[in-house]
């Protein structure tokens, strides 16, 4: 059969041909890659090593939370971190009449309440001459007590709270201060009166 159509003038079919194929290949150069249906292969170790890296790090906040708490179980548990109160404090109150230099006739009483562990009065700096809990003058609160010491020998008296029971008697007060500082427990002395 022939062809009976009529073309444009200086339109030729094969021209035609190469600019649509020109045209294609620019536009198909310049396209970015065509995405793949299918993953690249390996891609599961890929996907496993994040599974892992997420695991571990879970893993490694949870050891870092148990280790943080046997650290604060371990200090609490220490002997002695426990024991001590977070405060010492002595009140002191003197019930006898004093002389124009300060000091009391025999015999005075001395009312003196504390909050700690342990008080001991000494007489002259030297042995005690009471000590909370253990005299029956003694009468103890939550954390402390209270005591009305009778001084019926001549000399100065000093009364001392510690925060946890000294571990020896010594026979100074300067001896139980020592003793009380090296082990790095808060102490708190009161004024000293004179009894004469």
């Amino acid at each position: 059969m022939t062809n009976t159509t009529s073309r444009p003038a200086g339109w030729s079919g094969g021209t035609s041909r190469r600019l649509a194929g020109a045209v294609t290949d620019v536009a198909q150069r310049s396209l970015p890659p065509p995405w793949r249906d299918t993953p690249p292969p390996g891609w599961e170790s890929g996907v496993w090593v994040r599974i892992q890296r997420r695991r571990r790090h879970h893993r490694l906040g949870l050891l870092g939370l148990a280790l943080a708490a046997a650290v604060a179980g371990a200090l609490l548990a220490t002997p002695g971190l426990i024991g001590a109160p977070a405060t010492v404090q002595i009140r002191a109150q003197l019930q006898s009449p004093l002389r124009a230099d300060g000091s009391a006739h025999l015999p005075a009483r001395w009312q003196v309440s504390y909050d700690g562990s342990e008080l001991r009065v000494y007489r002259n700096a030297l042995g005690a001459a009471l000590r909370c809990p253990g005299a029956t003058e003694c009468s103890l609160t939550p954390g402390g007590g209270a005591v009305t010491f009778r001084a019926d020998t001549p000399g100065e008296y000093r009364a001392v709270v510690f925060s946890r029971p000294a571990p020896t008697s010594g026979k100074t007060m300067q001896e139980d201060l020592a003793g009380a500082r090296a082990r790095g427990d808060p102490v708190e002395i009161s004024p000293s009166i004179v009894v004469y």
